[in-house]
């Protein structure tokens, strides 16, 4: 049996595969709002709705000395959107998110590591 690895998982950024991400190999994906709203109708008939408002938001660490973080940070100020491609190399899976731009990089001045934040409209096109 095989042991899952962390550091197995690819970001592709613009088609630029990132590199130089924190000791930690650590990323979170999480959407923000519930993929359906509940909705009482007129006549009091209980409706889900599908929630088209949601948004998907997606972090990875990155070291300051990454040759990837000045790509990212330039994006960042240049308001770039494209797609991000989250590659598990441990299960072959790909996650494709597209209409997506970095919503911020945040970190301490004196820290060796700097978080970017991305925001998406849509995961695998849904």
């Amino acid at each position: 049996m095989t042991t899952y690895d962390a550091k197995n998982i690819q970001f592709v950024w613009r088609g630029i595969t990132l590199t130089g991400t924190g000791d930690d190999h650590a990323y979170s994906i999480t959407q923000q709002n519930d993929s359906i709203t509940p909705y009482k109708g007129v006549q009091g008939e209980g409706l889900n709705i599908i929630n088209n408002t949601r948004q998907w938001r997606i972090t990875r660490t990155f070291k300051v000395d990454s040759v990837s973080l000045p790509i990212l940070i330039e994006d960042n100020l240049n308001y770039v959107e494209d797609t991000l491609v989250v590659r598990d190399l441990n299960t072959g899976r790909d996650e494709t998110f597209t209409d997506c731009v970095i919503l911020n990089i945040s970190g301490e001045q004196d820290s060796g590591t700097r978080t970017v934040t991305w925001s998406a409209l849509y995961r695998n096109g849904k």
